[in-house]
């Protein structure tokens, strides 16, 4: 009797056993359940709002503006920098004034790394550097500036001319010259162009040199940092290309690229960057823009079908977009996976994956178009206003 009333406990303590199990398996099946299903929707949200178009769009904000129609307005950072050869004076996007910073330059050349800026007067000796907070610093030269490059950091590189020989300065923003080499036409030719990395490590120059019977170009990398201490010049490595190369520019302090007359070549690395992928050309290149991780060519479109055409490629030399346009572009942002164009009064948005997000007029003569955290919110700048967009 005993061994049976055993038993029967056994049993049921094997029955509520099998009733936990099987509880808990139904509760990992509901959990999984819904998880699916919030996936698939937050997936199907995503697809929706990545292929969604706006054809309207609402002023939520808007601000007065008064400059001068010879000022020029560009984008620093999340910021607005407007400035000409009296000065430049820098606002938020609800157009409350930050800092203002008067100068008198006859050509002023520009230089931006992120929300980092540097004037230099063009054949002059005055270099300023500001941030979006504010003046970083003054640098006086002793010889002519022919180009210059700004690091997020604030530290300027400086190509100047003296005779025969062309002397690239790196000075930090309190005009203090940390760094000095010399170049000269039968060496390596002469620097047409030069970028600095965002962390002011590297430094990457466009020589332009002529031999007997053709035009060649080289692009040459130097380290700041204790790796290019040891190296004659800080010099780090070198390519040479038979094509012009106007234009040299990091994207991060590990990725950088070259523009030619016929080709886009990419490099990589924080000590000595190496080529990386070159992507050879047909046609004549307009304009490139570029960001951290895309470098966007317009280039007019040779099949008839629109006037120009935007091809965006990643450092891979991967090509994401391809897309025709007819719109007379003053300037082309890259942010996120988005591409706005924009031109007098009428602005374009296209997606990574080739979506016109929007097309049409804004009713304003635009000067700038900063993008917002989303693809259907910016703001534009003209003359008159500072106006925050929602598109819908």
């Amino acid at each position: 009797m005993f061994d049976k009333k055993k038993k029967t406990e056994e049993r049921g303590r094997e029955h509520y056993s099998d009733k936990i199990v099987k509880y808990r398996l139904r509760k990992l099946y509901q959990g999984a359940l819904a998880a699916a299903v919030i996936a698939a929707a937050a997936a199907a949200f995503w697809i929706s709002q990545k292929n969604r178009v706006y054809t309207e769009f609402t002023v939520t904000h808007s601000s007065v503006r008064n400059v001068a129609a010879s000022a020029k307005t560009i984008a620093l950072g999340n910021y607005i920098l407007t400035y000409s050869n009296d000065g430049a004076s820098c606002f938020d996007l609800k157009g409350k004034p930050v800092w203002n910073e008067t100068f008198e330059m006859q050509s002023p050349i520009v230089a931006i790394c992120n929300d980092t800026i540097a004037f230099g007067d063009s054949g002059g000796r005055k270099i300023y550097v500001m941030n979006t907070q504010g003046i970083l610093g003054e640098i006086a030269t002793n010889m002519p500036i022919r180009a210059l490059a700004v690091a997020q950091t604030g530290v300027v590189a400086a190509v100047l001319d003296d005779s025969d020989i062309t002397w690239i300065y790196l000075y930090n923003s309190k005009g203090e010259a940390a760094v000095r080499f010399k170049t000269t036409m039968s060496q390596f030719g002469y620097p047409i162009d030069i970028s600095l990395s965002p962390n002011n490590n590297l430094a990457m120059v466009s020589f332009l040199a002529q031999d007997e019977s053709s035009v060649k170009s080289s692009v040459a990398f130097y380290n700041f940092g204790e790796v290019g201490k040891n190296e004659v010049d800080n010099y780090m490595s070198g390519y040479d290309y038979p094509a012009v190369i106007p234009h040299v520019q990091f994207m991060t302090s590990e990725l950088a690229y070259a523009m030619a007359d016929d080709r886009l070549a990419f490099y990589e690395g924080a000590q000595k960057p190496v080529s990386k992928f070159e992507v050879l050309l047909d046609g004549e290149v307009r304009s490139v823009y570029h960001n951290e991780a895309y470098v966007a060519l317009v280039t007019y479109d040779t099949t008839g079908t629109h006037k120009y055409m935007i091809t965006v490629y990643d450092s891979d030399g991967k090509k994401h977009l391809s897309q025709g346009f007819d719109l007379e572009y003053r300037n082309v942002v890259l942010k996120g996976e988005n591409v706005y164009i924009y031109g007098e009064t009428e602005c374009c948005i296209f997606s990574l994956s080739g979506v016109e997000k929007f097309n049409g007029a804004m009713n304003r003569n635009i000067s700038l178009l900063i993008p917002g955290d989303s693809v259907n919110s910016f703001t534009l700048v003209s003359q008159e206003s500072i106006d925050t967009v929602e598109l819908k």
